[in-house]
C-alpha cells in the first residue's frame, strides 16, 4: 500500500512537468496544433462537454469499442475495461462497486452505492440492465460521489447507458449476426426512419441466447447447470423537434431473459481441503441436484424527455415508468468438484432449494431548469420525485429430513419514495479560472410490510422415528408465494402465525414424490410414499415456527453539496479541486416480536465526503499527440453499515434480553488513491493508451458480528475490523489498449488488444481471517492478482456496408471470483466469464 503524501507528490510532480511544457509552447512563435486525439463528449454535469474540460474522472466507451472489448450481453465485462470497476452478478442481481465503495445488500430493502441510469433516468433495480447495451451512443462511468446532480444512491459514482437518438436527416438500417463458443447466438438489428423534418422514428432489437459457462459435473445427467441464458430485448424512440427551441424524445423498451438461473458455487469443502477455486484446472465444474434451475425475468419501461429553450434559460421535464417482473428457482448444488472429493456417498436425490419472485413498479419524474445562454453564469436547478413499489418472495425448503425447517419472507408491499430538489453552478471567475458549487436536500421514506421467520415442524410416532421421510420440492413442486390473500396484515395480530395454513396456502402444486403434504394430514409414511408398517398408521407432530408480521418504516433527510474549481492553464491543460459528498439510502431490519410487541430498527445512511485535486493534459511530444490526465483523491466513508449482535428492544419480563444480528453503522473507512490515464496516437495510425489506479482502502473503525461462525446470534464473536482492507478494492489496477487502423483499397482493417492487471484483493470485510478458535481454510476470500485480456478484429468493405469482426475475451481463459457469501459451511462463490470467442458480420443500409 502507498500513502497519500504518495499520491500528492506524484500529482503535483505531474502538474508541474506539464505546466512547464505548456510555459515552454507558450513561448514558442507559433502553438503547434494538437492534432487527432478524439473529443469524447460526456454528460455527466447534466450538459454536453468535452470529457477534457470535465474536472473530474468519467469514462466514456462508445458502441463499435464496446464490441471490440465484448461488452454486449454481460455488463460484467465492463469491469475490464473501467479501473477501479468491480461487477458481480449474483440470482440476477447485478453490484457495482467503484474503487471500493459498493453494496451488496440484495433484498428489496437494499440499496446500490452506484447511481445506475439509462438515458439519464435513474433505475433503481439492475436486473436486466445488459440487456441494454445494444444501439447505444456510449456508457458513461463517472468516480467519485456524484449526490448533488445524479442524488440518492450515487456514493460510489454513476453509470449512464445513452442509447442512439432517432436521426432526422437520413433513413438508416443495420443487420447484425454473430456465433461463438457455448453455442453462442446474437443477433442486432436497427431501422432508423425519418418520417418528416421534425419527426423520426428509430427500432432496434437484440437476441443472444448461450449454454452454460459450468459443466455438470455430478452423475444427473439430464440437468443442466446453472448459467444458460436466452435474452431478447427491443427498443422504440421517436423524436420530435417542431422548432429549433423544442424537442420530445420518448423511448420504450421490453427485454425478457430466460435461463437456469445464476447462482454460485460453493467453495467451501474444496478451500478446506487445500484447493484454490480459482486455481482448479475445472473451476467451473460443479456437482448439481434436485430441481432444475430456471429464471424468468420480464422488463418493461417507457420515458420521455421534454425540452424547451426560453431564451435565457431552458426547461427539460423527464418522467418514466419502469415494471420488473423476476422469477427464479436455484440451480441447487453440492459445491465445487476438485481432485479427490468422495462422491460415492452422495444423495443426489436431494431437492432442497430456495426460490425468489420479485415485482417492481418505479415512476421518476424530474423537472430541470438550465442556463442556455452565454453567460459567466452556467447553473442547473430541478426536483426529483421517485417512488417504487415492489412484492417479493424469498423462500427456502428442505429436502429428506426428520422433520423440515425452511424460512420465508415473503412482502406483498414494499415501499418507497424520494424527493428531492437541488442547485448546480458554475461561474466563470475569469475566462481561465471557474469555480463549481452545488446542493441538494433529500428526504426520503421506505415501508415495508408482510410476513418472515423460520418454519420448524417434526413428525414421528412410537415405532417410526422419521428418518429423512420428509420430503418437499420434489419434482413437479410450484410456490406461488405472492397468489395468497394476505388480508390478515391487517388484523391487530402480529403472530406467530399458522405455520401449516401458510404453507398449504402458499403451496400452488406438491411435488409428485413430496410426503410432507401426508405428515401434515397426520399420515405415518416413509420417504418413498408407502405407508407406516407399524402402529395405527398416524403420526405424531411437534416443532415450533417463527413467522410473524413484518412491519417496518423509516424516514430520512440528507444533505449533499459539492465546491470546487477549475483553471485552464492553456486551451490544453487544466488543473481542478473538488470537494463532493454522496449519500447511500438508509433502511430498517426486519421485525422482531418482543414481549408481544414488534420491534424494527432502522439504520442510517451512509455517507462520503471526496477530496480530489487533477489535471487535465493534451499535448504534443516529440509530433506524438498525448493525453495525461491524473486525478488524487481521498474518500471519508462513514456510517458504514455491518451487522452487528444487539438487543432488540425491551423485554422486562424476559430473563435474558433477546439479541439479534442487526444491520448498524458501525464502520468508517478510508480510501486514497491516485488515477492516472494517458493516451498517445503513435506513427502508422498506432493508438496506445494505459490508466493506472493506485488505492490505499482501509477499514478505519467498526466492531461487527462474525456471522460465518454460527447460526444463532447467541454464538457471534464480535471482530473488529480495523486495518482490513476495503472489500473488492485491488491496490493497484492497470488497463492498457492498443489498437491500429489500416486503410486498403478495397476496405479498411482493424485491431484491437486490450488488457488489464488486477493486483489481489478481499471478497468480505473479514479478509480471509478467523477469528475464533479453530481457523477455518474455508472462509478465506482473497482473489489473487491476475491478467485479463481481450482481442478484437474487423474488416470494413469500402463502401461502409458490410464489416466482419472476430473477437476473443478472456484470452488466457483466468478464473477468479467476482464475489462471495459467506456464512457456516459456506463459501458461495461468483466467477467472472470463460474465454469466449466468435465471429460477427454487420450490414448497413
Amino acid at each position: 500500500m502507498f500513502k497519500i503524501h504518495t499520491v500528492s507528490a506524484l500529482t503535483a510532480a505531474i502538474t508541474a512537468a506539464l505546466s512547464g511544457s505548456v510555459l515552454a509552447q507558450d513561448a514558442a512563435p507559433a502553438e503547434p496544433e494538437h492534432k487527432g486525439i478524439e473529443t469524447i463528449e460526456v454528460t455527466v454535469e447534466r450538459r454536453v462537454q468535452s470529457i477534457q474540460d470535465y474536472a473530474g474522472v468519467a469514462q466514456s466507451l462508445d458502441e463499435e469499442e464496446l464490441k471490440q472489448l465484448g461488452i454486449t450481453s454481460d455488463i460484467r465485462n465492463l469491469a475490464n475495461a473501467v479501473p477501479g470497476l468491480s461487477i458481480a452478478k449474483q440470482e440476477g442481481n447485478v453490484e457495482i462497486y467503484i474503487r471500493g465503495v459498493g453494496n451488496s445488500n440484495n433484498t428489496e430493502l437494499g440499496d446500490a452505492a452506484a447511481a445506475t441510469h439509462i438515458n439519464g433516468v435513474y433505475i433503481p433495480r439492475m436486473r436486466g440492465i445488459g440487456s441494454q447495451f445494444y444501439d447505444i451512443e456510449r456508457v458513461e462511468v463517472n468516480k467519485g460521489p456524484q449526490g448533488t446532480l445524479r442524488g440518492r444512491n450515487a456514493t460510489a459514482g454513476s453509470l449512464n447507458i445513452i442509447s442512439k437518438r432517432p436521426d432526422l436527416e437520413e433513413f438508416a438500417g443495420m443487420v447484425e449476426v454473430g456465433y461463438g463458443n457455448y453455442d453462442s447466438v446474437n443477433y442486432d438489428a436497427m431501422v432508423n426512419i425519418p418520417v418528416s423534418d421534425t419527426f423520426a422514428l428509430r427500432a432496434a432489437a437484440y437476441h443472444q441466447d448461450h449454454s452454460s459457462y459450468f459443466n455438470q459435473a455430478s452423475p444427473i445427467v439430464d440437468l443442466a447447470p446453472a448459467g444458460e441464458e436466452d435474452a431478447s430485448s427491443v427498443r422504440l424512440s421517436a423524436l420530435w423537434e417542431p422548432s429549433s427551441d423544442t424537442s420530445v424524445y420518448v423511448v420504450g423498451d421490453y427485454t425478457k431473459e430466460t435461463g437456469t438461473g445464476y447462482p454460485g458455487a460453493n467453495a467451501y469443502e474444496a478451500l478446506g481441503n487445500g484447493y484454490n477455486p480459482d486455481d482448479l484446472d475445472e473451476p467451473r465444474d460443479v456437482l448439481y441436484h434436485g430441481t432444475q434451475g430456471d429464471m424468468d425475468s420480464r422488463i418493461k419501461g417507457i420515458m420521455a424527455a421534454i425540452n424547451h429553450d426560453f431564451g435565457n434559460f431552458g426547461v427539460e421535464f423527464t418522467t418514466s415508468y419502469r415494471e420488473l417482473d423476476f422469477e427464479q428457482v436455484n440451480a441447487q448444488s453440492v459445491g465445487m468438484d476438485y481432485p479427490g472429493r468422495n462422491n460415492e456417498d452422495q444423495n443426489w436425490d436431494l431437492y432442497s432449494n430456495v426460490l425468489w419472485e420479485q415485482n417492481s413498479e418505479s415512476y421518476v419524474h424530474e423537472l430541470r431548469f438550465y442556463s442556455t445562454d452565454d453567460s459567466p453564469l452556467i447553473w442547473t436547478a430541478g426536483v426529483f420525485y421517485y417512488d417504487e413499489d415492489q412484492s417479493t418472495v424469498f423462500f427456502s425448503f428442505a429436502d429428506q429430513g426428520n422433520g423440515y425447517q425452511g424460512t420465508e419472507y415473503t412482502m406483498p408491499e414494499v415501499e418507497s419514495d424520494s424527493l428531492a430538489g437541488y442547485v448546480d453552478v458554475t461561474y466563470e471567475i475569469t475566462d481561465d479560472l471557474r469555480v463549481m458549487a452545488g446542493y441538494r436536500r433529500t428526504s426520503e421514506e421506505k415501508y415495508r410490510r408482510g410476513i418472515g421467520g423460520n418454519y420448524g415442524f417434526w413428525f414421528a410416532d412410537s415405532t417410526w422415528s422419521g428418518v429423512d421421510a420428509v420430503r418437499f420440492g420434489t419434482e413437479g413442486f410450484k410456490f406461488k408465494g405472492l397468489d395468497r390473500d394476505f388480508g390478515f396484515l391487517n388484523d391487530a395480530d402480529t403472530g406467530p402465525y399458522d405455520a401449516e395454513e401458510l404453507i398449504r396456502s402458499g403451496v400452488k402444486n406438491w411435488g409428485i414424490r413430496d410426503t410432507f403434504d401426508d405428515l401434515l394430514d397426520g399420515t405415518c409414511v416413509f420417504a418413498n410414499g408407502s405407508a407406516c408398517p407399524n402402529g395405527d398408521g398416524t403420526v405424531n407432530r411437534g416443532g415450533a415456527s417463527t413467522l410473524i408480521k413484518q412491519e417496518g418504516q423509516a424516514e430520512f433527510d440528507f444533505n449533499d453539496w459539492r465546491l470546487g474549481a477549475a483553471y485552464d492553464i492553456s486551451n490544453d491543460n487544466m488543473v481542478y479541486f473538488n470537494v463532493a459528498t454522496g449519500h447511500k439510502s438508509g433502511g430498517f431490519n426486519d421485525t422482531h416480536l418482543v414481549d408481544g410487541e414488534l420491534i424494527t430498527q432502522e439504520y442510517d445512511p451512509e455517507k462520503l465526503t471526496m477530496y480530489e485535486i487533477g489535471s487535465k493534459n493534451d499535448f504534443e511530444w516529440l509530433d506524438t499527440p498525448m493525453r495525461v490526465n491524473a486525478s488524487a483523491f481521498y474518500y471519508d466513508y462513514q456510517d458504514q453499515v455491518y451487522q452487528l449482535v444487539q438487543q432488540v428492544g425491551d423485554c422486562p419480563s424476559c430473563d435474558v434480553p433477546p439479541t439479534a444480528a442487526l444491520n448498524v453503522n458501525v464502520a468508517d473507512s478510508v480510501i486514497k488513491g491516485l488515477e492516472i490515464e494517458t493516451k498517445a496516437l503513435l506513427p502508422y495510425d498506432l493508438s496506445a493508451d494505459l490508466t493506472m489506479l493506485f488505492l490505499d482502502a482501509e477499514i478505519d473503525d467498526g466492531v461487527v458480528s462474525d456471522a460465518r461462525q454460527s447460526h444463532n446470534p447467541g454464538d457471534l464473536p464480535e471482530v473488529n475490523l480495523k486495518g482490513n482492507d476495503v472489500p473488492k478494492a485491488s491496490d493497484f489496477t492497470a488497463n492498457m489498449k492498443l489498437s491500429q487502423y489500416f486503410d486498403f483499397q478495397n476496405g479498411s482493417f482493424d485491431w484491437m488488444l486490450a488488457a488489464q492487471y488486477r493486483s489481489s484483493y478481499h471478497l468480505t470485510i473479514f479478509n480471509s481471517k478467523d477469528y475464533d478458535s479453530d481457523p477455518n481454510p474455508g472462509f478465506n476470500d482473497k482473489v489473487d492478482g491476475y491478467w485479463h485480456a481481450d482481442l478484437g478484429v474487423g474488416y470494413t468493405m469500402r463502401d461502409g456496408a458490410l464489416r466482419f469482426e472476430g473477437y476473443v475475451n478472456n484470452l488466457t481463459d483466468e478464473t477468479h471470483s467476482d464475489k462471495a457469501i459467506q456464512s457456516p459451511g459456506l463459501n458461495l462463490r461468483f466467477y467472472n466469464l470463460p474465454r469466449t470467442y466468435g465471429v460477427r458480420m454487420r450490414a448497413y443500409f
